[in-house]
């Protein structure tokens, strides 16, 4: 399938929520209970859990500076609203960090022990688009975890080149109605919400 990503604008109903990107690294089927089926879900506990731990990040880190990510001066922005019709992307970034000539975006993460591959794909579509909302260059990002967690990601060109290939697969799922096959293993199938709906799983 060719990219649609960059070649014209797209339209606001192909337009991808960044956070579908890392739903679908988790599995296919979970973007298409919750964007096509119309499926009703019962978040787990850890949800909560995460939200309560964006909070209380963004109040720490409206009074910390910037050392922790090895950076003299920065000027803060929280929960940026980004969308990009080129890009075909759009979502709210935890915090971004404006330097003279850089940009990073950073995500957090109350599972970030552990590098996931929605968490960096997440990151690096954050990345992207920040790159053209504020025409500087975003080559690192940061994934920050409870305690003393933190984890540098490389914005490099073939996670960029991930980044606008699982969007396209989203958004042919979506063009096209038709589910996915699963890619989860039996722990995610069992952690996943919409795991009734998946008969042919457990």
């Amino acid at each position: 399938m060719t990219s649609q990503i960059g070649k014209k604008p797209l339209s606001y109903d192909t337009s991808i929520p960044i956070n579908l990107i890392r739903q679908w690294c988790y599995c296919p089927r979970v973007v298409y209970y919750r964007e096509l089926a119309g499926a009703r879900e019962k978040y787990p506990l850890w949800v909560k859990q995460g939200e309560n731990f964006h909070h209380i990040e963004e109040k720490l880190w409206e009074r910390r500076n910037l050392s922790r990510f090895k950076l003299r001066e920065g000027i803060k922005h929280y929960k940026v609203a980004l969308r990009d019709e080129f890009l075909g992307l759009h979502g709210i970034a935890d915090m971004v960090i404006e330097t003279k000539d850089r940009v990073y975006a950073i995500e957090y993460k109350l599972s970030a022990s552990s590098k996931k591959r929605g968490d960096i794909l997440q990151l690096v579509a954050y990345a992207m688009l920040l790159e053209r909302h504020f025409s500087k260059p975003s080559l690192e990002g940061f994934l920050v975890g409870s305690g003393k967690v933190l984890h540098t990601i490389e914005i490099d060109d073939s996670r960029r080149k991930v980044v606008t290939s699982v969007a396209d697969q989203i958004r042919h799922m979506m063009e096209k109605g038709m589910k996915p096959n699963s890619s989860a293993s039996i722990t995610q199938c069992s952690a996943c919400e919409y795991v009734n709906h998946c008969n042919d799983r457990l």
